[in-house]
């Protein structure tokens, strides 16, 4: 392999090593992020991880006494919502800079991205002159 072609292998490598510490770290923000709300009278507070699972639930003050079971059972839901959302933020801004430019993060994550109509990324310098190299290879030995 000449030097030039050896340069561009191990700058893939370099790459390829650079990248792959970043999801490393990435996976490591995910694994501790979490999201806490309290209900706006303060009657219940929750947590829930970075996939929404909830992971604590509690009532700050008694004041969840005096509600209705109705009340409170629609009150600790929608703060569970709120905390989900709020986690779905997060998760979305920690992956955000791994994505290709353009793709909204958070619309993703729920699952609303047609994958089919996104454009094709332009390949790295790099990689799109090796290709060139192995094409004239290839056509110059008749492959």
């Amino acid at each position: 392999m000449s030097g030039p072609d050896r340069r561009s292998v191990e700058m893939l490598q370099e790459e390829f090593e650079r990248q792959r510490s970043q999801v490393g770290e990435m996976q490591q923000r995910l694994r501790e992020l979490s999201a806490t709300v309290v209900s706006p009278r303060r009657e219940v507070s929750v947590t829930v991880g970075s996939q929404g699972v909830l992971q604590d639930l509690h009532f700050p003050t008694s004041t969840y006494r005096k509600l209705p079971k109705n009340e409170l059972a629609e009150l600790i839901t929608d703060t569970i919502a709120a905390a989900r959302e709020k986690a779905l933020d997060q998760t979305a801004a920690v992956i955000a800079p791994s994505l290709p430019e353009g793709l909204d993060p958070k619309a993703m994550l729920k699952g609303d991205i047609d994958v089919a109509s996104m454009p094709q990324p332009e390949l790295p310098p790099m990689v799109a002159e090796m290709q060139k190299r192995r094409a004239a290879l290839l056509e110059e030995h008749g492959r």
